[in-house]
């Protein structure tokens, strides 16, 4: 992004980036018992955690970011992910409770604005809903990718954010659905 950064964005930035896996782990253990983290607003920190994983294993990443156009703020924007001839763009729920179909819906959106070429994931701390899945399934393209929270956690276990997300990815042109749970490797 050209816009430069300054403030607490420029401060986030800097303090994620010092951070490795070791240390994303340990604020992955945080946010998953308290929904947040001291010295970062609510869902910020996931925001940056998800970012700076798929760093750690080489992907060029954007951090989070908004679009104005005329001065008038269109989107916000949790992240993208360059990697393996793949652009992704992010968005994160760092709330306990399933995650319903409104933040699906907001990213297949946002991809109408964008390249065909360009996918979507949703970052979860828990589990999406029933409704959540199956209108993903219902509503073609398989463009956005779904992670719940114990995928992630797999991820930065293994540290194969960049594995998960070809997967998934692999799953969705073969299959024709964006719902490949990682661990099990089957539907969700």
């Amino acid at each position: 992004m050209s816009a430069e950064v300054t403030g607490k964005e420029a401060e986030y930035r800097q303090r994620i980036s010092r951070l490795d896996i070791g240390d994303l782990r340990r604020m992955w253990e945080v946010l998953c018992s308290r929904d947040n983290l001291p010295g970062w607003p609510p869902g910020r920190a996931l925001e940056y955690l998800v970012l700076r994983a798929f760093q750690l294993e080489g992907a060029e990443v954007t951090w989070p970011y908004e679009v104005r156009r005329n001065g008038v703020l269109l989107e916000q924007v949790d992240g993208a992910v360059y990697c393996d001839g793949l652009t992704c763009l992010i968005e994160t729920k760092a709330h306990s409770e399933p995650i319903d179909f409104l933040a699906i819906s907001r990213m297949k959106t946002r991809l109408l604005r964008r390249p065909r070429t360009v996918i979507g994931a949703v970052f979860g701390i828990g589990e999406f809903s029933r409704a959540a899945i199956l209108l993903t399934e219902n509503l073609p393209p398989p463009d956005v990718l779904l992670w719940r929270g114990r995928e992630l956690a797999w991820a930065l276990q293994r540290q194969a954010m960049r594995e998960g997300l070809n997967r998934k990815m692999r799953h969705a042109i073969e299959e024709g659905f964006a719902d490949f749970d990682l661990i099990e490797e089957r539907f969700l």
